[in-house]
């Protein structure tokens, strides 16, 4: 009982300990950007938004974790896994808070996996649907990426070289990572081709336990191919996840165009906001942690600048942000800490 007590404090400090950095990074990042910037005039600018729009931007939030938890229910069922919406829930904002918490958004997903395993889903399944879920976002992402820049290409990188430079890079980076995720998926050759001669390189460079290492990488490629033999019997998963994480992410881009609608602005179509908020997530992306923090309200200022105008762009970030990810991350935080300590039953298996 004593071991069991520590170990429960521990897991409160180093939660706490996460909770507290992430207010850190908030303030600091604020402090920074809005320094110069009178509150008073984000007062105003409160009062002269439409109070219907800020309703429509919560409940896009809220169908923005909707559907990321219906993609889960619906590929756990195609994997072998009965998962009520509690539990999917549960995983999203698992997730959603820790990858908001960790350097580079790195413990989001390892400590979602964990969850998954505790309900006896296995890390082999796991893993096959984290990989996935990674690269159909990442393609819906390049989609929405692809319309905005062949419709408003003249609008998009016109406002900061800055943005300029982050978004190719991010846009090139993101194809090569999912073409690097179809090839570990589906090539039977290439990839342990490719691993053989990494390992061979470490035994020349006379790492310890290369062998053994090898062996553990080789049978992870396994499960990776289990994956693509799932995916080759059942494509239409695919187009599904597809549409279903498509609209996850539509959901928090809107955001910005019912803040915009708010203000009562119209020179800009939906559209047009749209893609800057889809080139600016692509741009965001490709920073480092701790200066993406930084970087990334940065661009979104500008961005505000180009969409609002002067006089509301810090408004119209500051409502953004609180809605779209330091209010929703809140909420995963605390919907987190009852998930975890309240005990739940195993997933049903089919």
């Amino acid at each position: 009982m004593c071991y069991n007590q520590y170990v429960i404090n521990m897991k409160i400090k180093k939660y706490s300990l996460s909770l507290l950095l992430f207010f850190f990074l908030f303030f600091l990042t604020y402090y920074f950007i809005f320094k110069d910037y009178s509150f008073s005039e984000l007062l105003v600018s409160l009062k002269n938004i439409k109070p219907i729009y800020v309703i429509y931007s919560i409940i896009a939030m809220a169908l923005w974790a909707f559907f990321e938890s219906l993609y889960l229910k619906r590929m756990l069922y195609h994997l072998g896994y009965k998962v009520g919406f509690y539990k999917a829930f549960g995983y999203v904002f698992t997730e959603c808070y820790f990858s908001a918490v960790t350097p580079s958004s790195i413990g989001g997903q390892p400590v979602q996996m964990v969850e998954m395993s505790k309900d006896g889903i296995p890390y082999r399944v796991n893993s096959i649907l984290i990989l996935l879920t990674t690269l159909i976002y990442k393609i819906t992402l390049l989609f929405l990426a692809v319309i905005g820049f062949v419709l408003y290409k003249d609008d998009l990188f016109t406002f900061n070289n800055l943005f300029n430079i982050l978004a190719i890079f991010g846009f090139i980076t993101t194809i090569l990572l999912c073409i690097f995720f179809i090839i570990l998926v589906y090539s039977k050759k290439l990839m342990p081709f490719l691993i053989k001669i990494v390992f061979k390189l470490m035994h020349l460079l006379h790492f310890k336990n290369v062998k053994e290492k090898e062996e553990k990488l080789l049978e992870a490629i396994d499960g990776y191919k289990e994956c693509a033999e799932f995916t080759r019997r059942n494509p239409q998963i695919l187009v599904e996840s597809f549409f279903i994480l498509l609209c996850q992410r539509l959901s928090v881009l809107i955001i910005s165009v019912f803040i915009y609608l708010g203000f009562g602005l119209s020179r800009y179509s939906i559209m047009e906001v749209l893609s800057f908020q889809v080139w600016i997530t692509i741009a965001v992306d490709f920073t480092p942690f701790p200066g993406g923090v930084l970087i990334s309200e940065n661009l979104l200022n500008e961005a505000n600048k180009v969409l609002y105008g002067g006089s509301l762009a810090t408004s119209g970030m500051i409502i953004l942000r609180a809605i779209s990810f330091y209010g929703i991350v809140l909420f995963a935080f605390i919907y987190y800490l009852f998930f975890h300590y309240l005990k739940r039953k195993p997933c049903t298996k089919l």
